[in-house]
C-alpha cells in the first residue's frame, strides 16, 4: 500500500512536470497568433505574407508529429523530447532579422526550426502521459492538456504588453524559459509508454471504444475553428483600430477557458462518458460564439468568448483521452495525430484565407468560425463505430 501511495505521487509529480513543460512549449504558438500584426508592421509585411508566415509556422510545429509520432515505439527515453526543448530557443533569432526585402523569408526559415522544436516534443509527452498509470486517463490527458492551453493563452494574452514594452526582445522570456525546463525534466526521470505494452493497457480501460478516425474527424473539425477564430480575432481587431492588447485578451480567454473547461468536465467523464460530455459540450459552446461573433467590439465581448471556449474547446482534451484507447494504429500514431495531424489540418487555412481576408475584409471569415464546431458535433452524434 505504501509503495503504491508512492508511485501515485510520484507519477503526479511527473504529470504536473509534463504539464509544465507543455505550457512552456505551447506559449510559443500562443504568441504567434496575437502578435502577427505587430510582427507584419514591424517586418513590412502584408496581411497574406503574416498568414503565410504563420501557416509556415504552424505546417512544420504540426507536420512534424505526424512524421514522427511514430517512431522509437519501443523505446523509453524522450529524447525527441528535450532535443524539441532546445529547438524552441531559435526563436530569439526573430530579433536580428530586418524589415523589408528578404525578411519573410529569414523569419520563415527561424520559423521552421522553431515550429519542429515546438512539434516534437509533444507525442513524447503524450507518450509519457500514457505511462501513468496510477491516476486516471480523462484526469491526466486533461491536466496534461490544460498546460498546453494555459501556455497558449497566457503568452496570448501577456506577450502583447512585453511586446509593448520591449518590442522583439519580448520573445527572449520564452527561450530562457525552454532552456531551464529542459535542464529541470531530467529530474524526474521521465519514460514512456512503449508499444508492447499496449494490449495490456487497453484491456484494462475502462473507456469507450470508438474508431480513432471518427475522434480524428471530430478533432479536426474543432480545431479549424479554433484555429482560424485565434487567427482572425486579431486581424479583425487591428481591422477596428483596437488596441492589440484587447486582441490578445480575447484570444487568451478563448484558450483559458478551454483549458479550465477540460479539466472540471474530465471530473464527471467516469460517471457520464467522454463521448456524451463532448456532445454536451459542443452543444452548449456554439451559442456562445456565435454571440461573441455579433458583439466582438464591446469591452465585454470577450467573456462570451470564455463561455464558448469552456465548452467547445474544453472538449478537446476529451477527445485526446478517448484517442489514447481507441481503436486504430498504433499509439504514438494515434498521438501524434491527434496533437498534431489535426492541427496541420487546421494552420493551412490562415495561409488560403489570408486572400480572401486581403480583399474581402475579415468580416466573412470571422463568421464561418462556429461552422467546424457544428460539423463536429454532429459528428458525435454519428454511432460510435
Amino acid at each position: 500500500m505504501e509503495l503504491s501511495r508512492g508511485d501515485y505521487r510520484r507519477q503526479w509529480a511527473q504529470l504536473l512536470a509534463l504539464t509544465g513543460a507543455h505550457f512552456v512549449a505551447d506559449m510559443i504558438p500562443g504568441f504567434m497568433h496575437p502578435l502577427l500584426p505587430a510582427f507584419q508592421e514591424l517586418y513590412q509585411l502584408s496581411i497574406a505574407e503574416g498568414a503565410v508566415l504563420l501557416s509556415i509556422f504552424l505546417v512544420s510545429a504540426n507536420g512534424i508529429q505526424v512524421v514522427i509520432g511514430h517512431i522509437r515505439p519501443n523505446e523509453d527515453r524522450p529524447l525527441l523530447l528535450y532535443g524539441g526543448l532546445l529547438l524552441i530557443s531559435s526563436i530569439a533569432m526573430f530579433a536580428v532579422v530586418p524589415p523589408g526585402g528578404l525578411a519573410l523569408l529569414w523569419l520563415s526559415m527561424i520559423s521552421v526550426v522553431c515550429g519542429l522544436g515546438v512539434g516534437m516534443t509533444h507525442p513524447e509527452m503524450l507518450r509519457a502521459i500514457h505511462r501513468l498509470d496510477k491516476i486516471s486517463s480523462a484526469v491526466s490527458s486533461t491536466v496534461f492538456m490544460a498546460g498546453g492551453v494555459v501556455g497558449f493563452a497566457a503568452s496570448g494574452w501577456f506577450s502583447t504588453y512585453l511586446f509593448e514594452l520591449w518590442g522583439i526582445q519580448s520573445l527572449f522570456p520564452f527561450c530562457i524559459a525552454a532552456l531551464v525546463m529542459l535542464l529541470l525534466l531530467p529530474a524526474f526521470r521521465i519514460r514512456l509508454a512503449v508499444e508492447r505494452d499496449e494490449p495490456a493497457r487497453k484491456a484494462a480501460a475502462q473507456t469507450e471504444r470508438i474508431s480513432f478516425w471518427l475522434v480524428m474527424a471530430m478533432a479536426t473539425l474543432g480545431a479549424c475553428s479554433a484555429e482560424v477564430l485565434v487567427w482572425i480575432v486579431p486581424q479583425r481587431i487591428a481591422e477596428l483600430n483596437l488596441s492589440p492588447t484587447f486582441g490578445g485578451a480575447a484570444v487568451a480567454l478563448f484558450s483559458l477557458s478551454g483549458g479550465i473547461g477540460g479539466i472540471v468536465m474530465a471530473m464527471l467523464a467516469n460517471k457520464f462518458g467522454e463521448l456524451r460530455l463532448i456532445r454536451w459540450m459542443l452543444g452548449l459552446g456554439i451559442p456562445f460564439l456565435v454571440a461573441y461573433l455579433y458583439w466582438l467590439p464591446e469591452p465585454w465581448s470577450p467573456w462570451l468568448l470564455f463561455a464558448g471556449g469552456f465548452f467547445s474547446f474544453g472538449a478537446y482534451p476529451l477527445m485526446v483521452s478517448l484517442a489514447r484507447h481507441s481503436e486504430g494504429p498504433n499509439l504514438g500514431r494515434r498521438m501524434g495525430l491527434i496533437v498534431g495531424g489535426i492541427w496541420l489540418i487546421a494552420c493551412v487555412l490562415p495561409m488560403v484565407l489570408g486572400p480572401v481576408a486581403k480583399h474581402f475584409s475579415t468580416v466573412p471569415i470571422l463568421f464561418c468560425v462556429p461552422v467546424g464546431y457544428v460539423l463536429s458535433l454532429l459528428l458525435a452524434l454519428k454511432p460510435r463505430r
